[in-house]
């Protein structure tokens, strides 16, 4: 089971959005922090779209991709986008 690029895109946002999260704790004031803040900002529009997107699937077929996912070792390893 592949990653669909929708899903990829996704899983990529919401990763940098935890590395963030940590950067504005550990380092708030950093030039870095403040980059990685930018270019969240502007992919936030993109992930509130496509978060829209899959929990617009109907609920039995979110719950089958959901499983799918879960078994799925390709999830399990690194993503990037």
């Amino acid at each position: 089971m592949e990653l669909k690029a929708e899903e990829l895109r996704l899983v990529a946002i919401r990763r940098r959005a935890t590395q963030l999260a940590v950067a504005l704790v550990t380092e708030p004031f950093s030039a870095d922090t403040h980059a990685q803040l930018r270019s969240y900002v502007r992919d936030a529009d993109e992930a509130q779209v496509l978060v829209r997107e899959v929990l617009a699937l109907p609920p039995a077929r979110l719950r089958e991709r959901i499983a799918e996912l879960t078994r799925s070792k390709s999830v399990q390893g690194e993503v990037t986008a």
